[in-house]
Order: C-alpha cells, then sequence, then structure tokens
C-alpha cells in the first residue's frame, strides 16, 4: 500500500524519478489519501527548490525529470495544480517543445506565461503554412553544386531586407519529404517549407531558429544532408531480428554507422565545439532514422525511469537498441553515466546498448579513451571486457542492475573535437 512515508524516503534520497513513476502508475487516485496528497505536494516543491540551487552537470539530470513531469501532466496521467505547472513551465519555457508546452498552457490560458506560449505557438503555425516570396538576392554554397557530377543536392542562403533563409535543391522531387522531415529535426532550424515551382522543380526553403545565425544552421544542414547522401546503394541492410532481440550482424552494423556520423562530425569542428548532449542526440537519431523503413530510431523516449537518448525499435515496437549520450567531464561523471543508464534506462528485456562520450574541452584524448576503458571495468556492473572494435570503440558486457543473471552488451563509443 503506497504511504507518505514511500515518498517522503524517496525525497530523502533525492530519488526523484522513482515519485514521478508513482505519479504516472497511480495517477490523480492519489490524491484521495489527504496525507499522500500532502507529500506529494511538499515533493514538487522542493524539486523546484533542489533544481534552483544545483549545479550545471546536476540541472541537467534534473531535467530530465522535469520533463517527465510535464508530460505526466499532458498525457493526463497525473494532473498537476496550476501553481505547480506554472512554475514547471517557466523552468521549461526554452527547454520543451513547443507542442507539448502549448498543450500544458492551455489548462490555464489565462496566465500570461501560459497566454505567451500559446501565441508564440500559433504564431510558428502560421509562419510554417507561409509561402515564401522569391529572394531578390542569392548566395551559393561553395561545393554544393547538384549539377557536379555525382552531387545529389545545392544549397543557396537568400535574403531580403535583413532576413535571411536557406534554400535546398535536389536532383529530383521524390526524396523532398523524406528530407524535409530530416531537417526539421535540426536544433539550429525554425521551419522547412515546400516551395512548389511552376516548372515542376521544387524546393525546400530552412529558416533558422533562434539565436541561431543563418551560417550555423547553413553547417548543420549541410552536415545533415552529406551525411544523408554518403549512404552506400546497398544501405540498409538492417537484418530481421528474432523476437529475443537484435541479431549481432545488425547490432554492430548500427554502431559502424554511429562511428560514420560521429567522423564526420568531427570534421565540423567549429560548430560541433557549440553542441550539447541534446544536439549530438538529434543528429544521430536523425541519421539512423533515415537507414531503414522497417525500424524507427527516436530520440529523449520515455523509457524505465526516464527518458533514454536514442531508442531503435523494430516494427512490433520491440526495443532493440539503447543508448546514451555524454560529453567528457571527467571520471566521476562517466561512471554516473553508466549507472544513470542501467539503472534508468535499460529494462530487463532489454539486450544491447551504447555509451556516446563527446569530447570537446580535454586535451590528450588516448588518455581520455585509456581512463573511459579503466572506469567501465571498474564499475560494479561490469563482467567482461570483449574488446577493441576500432580505434574509438570498445565493446563490454555488464549486468542488469535488478538481475545479475541477466547480461547485456555495452559499446563504448569516443570522438574527440580538439
Amino acid at each position: 500500500m503506497l504511504s507518505q512515508e514511500v515518498i517522503y524516503q524517496y525525497l530523502h534520497e533525492k530519488k526523484f524519478g522513482e515519485i514521478i513513476m508513482i505519479l504516472h502508475k497511480h495517477g490523480n487516485n492519489l490524491d484521495s489519501d489527504t496525507t499522500v496528497n500532502f507529500a506529494i505536494n511538499i515533493f514538487v516543491e522542493e524539486l523546484f527548490k533542489h533544481f534552483e540551487v544545483a549545479d550545471r552537470i546536476s540541472k541537467k539530470e534534473i531535467y530530465n525529470d522535469l520533463d517527465i513531469l510535464l508530460l505526466c501532466h499532458t498525457e493526463e496521467k497525473y494532473l498537476l495544480k496550476m501553481d505547480q505547472l506554472i512554475s514547471l513551465i517557466t523552468i521549461l519555457e526554452n527547454r520543451a517543445p513547443q507542442k507539448v508546452l502549448f498543450k500544458a498552457a492551455t489548462s490555464y490560458p489565462d496566465e500570461p506565461i501560459c497566454k505567451k506560449i500559446i501565441e508564440k505557438f500559433e504564431k510558428s503555425e502560421i509562419e510554417s503554412r507561409t509561402k515564401i516570396p522569391a529572394s531578390s538576392q542569392y548566395l551559393s554554397v561553395p561545393g554544393t553544386n547538384a549539377t557536379e557530377p555525382g552531387k545529389k543536392f545545392a544549397l543557396e542562403v537568400g535574403s531580403r531586407d535583413d532576413n535571411y533563409w536557406i534554400k535546398v535543391f535536389l536532383r529530383s522531387n521524390e526524396l523532398l519529404d523524406v528530407i524535409a522531415n530530416h531537417l526539421r529535426k535540426i536544433a539550429s532550424v525554425q521551419h522547412v517549407n515546400l516551395t512548389q515551382k511552376a516548372n515542376g522543380h521544387n524546393d525546400l526553403t530552412i529558416y533558422a531558429r533562434r539565436p541561431f545565425t543563418i551560417n550555423e544552421a547553413l553547417e548543420e544542414v549541410e552536415l545533415t544532408l552529406e551525411n544523408y547522401f554518403s549512404r552506400s546503394p546497398m544501405d540498409p541492410i538492417f537484418k530481421e531480428e528474432v523476437i529475443s532481440g537484435i541479431s549481432e550482424i545488425a547490432y554492430f552494423q548500427i554502431l559502424d554507422y554511429m562511428l560514420r556520423l560521429g567522423a564526420a562530425l568531427e570534421g565540423f569542428r567549429e560548430l560541433s565545439t557549440k553542441m550539447d548532449e541534446e544536439r549530438y542526440r538529434d543528429y544521430f537519431v536523425g541519421y539512423l532514422d533515415s537507414l531503414s523503413l522497417d525500424h524507427t530510431v527516436t530520440g529523449e523516449t520515455f523509457r524505465g525511469l526516464g527518458k533514454s537518448d536514442i531508442l531503435v525499435r523494430n516494427k512490433a515496437k520491440e526495443v532493440l537498441l539503447v543508448a546514451e549520450c555524454k560529453l567528457w567531464n571527467g571520471k566521476s561523471y562517466l561512471d554516473k553515466a553508466i549507472t544513470q543508464l542501467f539503472s534508468r534506462y535499460i529494462t530487463w528485456r532489454d539486450g544491447k546498448a551504447a555509451l556516446l562520450i563527446f569530447n570537446t574541452k580535454a586535451t590528450g584524448f588516448s588518455q581520455i579513451i585509456e581512463i573511459s576503458i579503466e572506469t567501465l571495468k571498474a564499475h560494479e556492473l561490469f563482467v567482461s571486457y570483449e574488446g577493441k572494435r576500432s580505434e574509438t570503440s570498445f565493446s563490454f558486457v555488464f549486468r542488469n542492475h535488478k538481475d545479475h543473471d541477466r547480461l547485456i552488451k555495452l559499446e563504448l563509443l569516443l570522438f574527440n573535437f580538439l
């Protein structure tokens, strides 16, 4: 029987995710017990206070809990009180997806912050349907001419009255919708519109999201298109999985795709050094999702006790691979990342996982690789080291954190941007 003592115990141990899972599971039926309802109110209040005083790294973890709490409300699993929801929306205003914020804001549309979010969302919806007039000025992007032999796309930057946009031209219209969907996932992109031409040769018009510049958006668009069209004619060749999980061939093939994209990102250092964990994740999700019609790859997906960075699933919605993206912040941060991956996102049925590490600050990448390998070997769930697959890819076997007889393959992939 759930009691206020359980909530207070989790609160004392700062296990905010566990409390949120209770809210998600039992919903507002919990409020019928006045003592439990009081404990929940204390929890929400303490969660906000803890966020205010947390350091930058700790805040990233709390953001994950806050995101799920917002989803609890928007999915009507547990409806927050007005003051709680307003505080939560205020914290997540510049982080959560606009559609999620909009849905939450409609609960109290007369509140100033809610009114602001509703107006912003409705304006963006109108703008996304607006056709762009012909530009008075265009600047071709060197090296992206679709008329060059073998070149699949071309880019141009257009401007009028200090407003800028990017044009994407493809050899045919067949891939326009697919490409548009992938470009919409880029962090620096606000809108992607299909521009229809009288001659039938349609193109895409892209607008940068504030505070990103048009040059930042251009770099990201070019990188995304280069990676999309870099696939061989035989892609995708994911092997069909058995019910018990993803095949070994497909697992290592996905890891190789990750290595390929990471290597491409390393070539865009000026762009990549401005990125955080979420933007690295978005790149990998968009690229991997384009590889197979029989598989879906999503980011920030509700899983276990939180939202996993990268989730690969088949048509039957079975999870084939769980992956986490982290910036290199030292040995202790990596150790916490391993624990987070296994305790929050990996369930009993999961058999394969990956941990992606991005170094953007520290020199001595070879030493970072050695430290990372030794950190994984020293973890309490470590079983064995299976060896080196490439210069920056290493294979391990770990135990499930709640069932030590259940083994999980874990691949460590590292990327260097210095």
